[in-house]
Order: C-alpha cells, then sequence, then structure tokens
C-alpha cells in the first residue's frame, strides 16, 4: 500500500512539471513566423514565335521565370512537356535551356498539323509551377 502511493506522488510531481512547461509564458508560442522571410511565389510567362505555327519550320519557345518582380536564371529544372492533341505517341518532355535574364527557351520544329498543349514545368527550391498553353500547328 505505502508503494502505491509513493508512485502517485511521484506520478502528481511529474504531471506537475509537465503542465508547468505547458502553461510557460514565453513572449513566443511558435506562431509568431516572420512573413517577411516566407518565399515569394514563383511565375513562369510561357510564350513563343512566330504565334502562327507551320509543319516543318522551327519555334522558339521560352518561358520567363520571376520571383517577385526580379528574373529568376538559377531554377533548379525548366523543362518542356509538349503533347499532340488526339496522339498519345506524340509526347515528350525537354529540358529548356538557360538564356540568361529569366529566359528558358527550346527550338521546336513541329512534324504534322494539329493542336500541341506545351507546359513549361518550372522548379525553383521547394515551388513549381507548370502553366500550359495550345498551339496550334498549320500546314
Amino acid at each position: 500500500m505505502k508503494n502505491k502511493s509513493f508512485l502517485t506522488v511521484v506520478g502528481v510531481i511529474i504531471l506537475v512539471f509537465i503542465l508547468s512547461g505547458c502553461g510557460s509564458s514565453s513572449k513566443s508560442d511558435g506562431m509568431d513566423m516572420d512573413m517577411g522571410a516566407m518565399t515569394d511565389p514563383i511565375t513562369a510567362e510561357l510564350s513563343w514565335s512566330p504565334q502562327t505555327a507551320k509543319v516543318n519550320e522551327k519555334v522558339h519557345i521560352q518561358v520567363i521565370v520571376k520571383q517577385k518582380d526580379t528574373n529568376v536564371d538559377k531554377a533548379d529544372e525548366v523543362m518542356f512537356e509538349i503533347s499532340k492533341e488526339g496522339d498519345s505517341s506524340q509526347h515528350e518532355k525537354v529540358a529548356a535551356t538557360n538564356s540568361g535574364d529569366g529566359k528558358f527557351t527550346l527550338d521546336k520544329t513541329f512534324t504534322s498539323a494539329g493542336t500541341y498543349s506545351i507546359t513549361s514545368h518550372v522548379t525553383v527550391g521547394p515551388q513549381h509551377t507548370m502553366p500550359t498553353k495550345k498551339l496550334i500547328v498549320t500546314n
């Protein structure tokens, strides 16, 4: 019986120490993060020229990567995913070339007419963005 009451007293003391740690009045409760230190989101502007693409003519595809108002030259990965609608055999992912000043590019020649879906996959740190646009290639 004496042993049981001793364990109860020790248990209460341990519980008091645990609860006093939870109720301490410190200035930081872990929720006052510096919002200025949060990473601004990246943006990727996808475009190409010429605007009207033709079979067997080179199309210059580019994506301009920015964070806030600053061009991002050191992206972890920039790829272009190109697929022809209605033809799953024409699907590819190609690494972009870093052309500097936030521009990542690819020169592509399309061998058949149709509507193509072009997605730029841009990864900068933990962030990933993938804007998609449609390109119509004519004869």
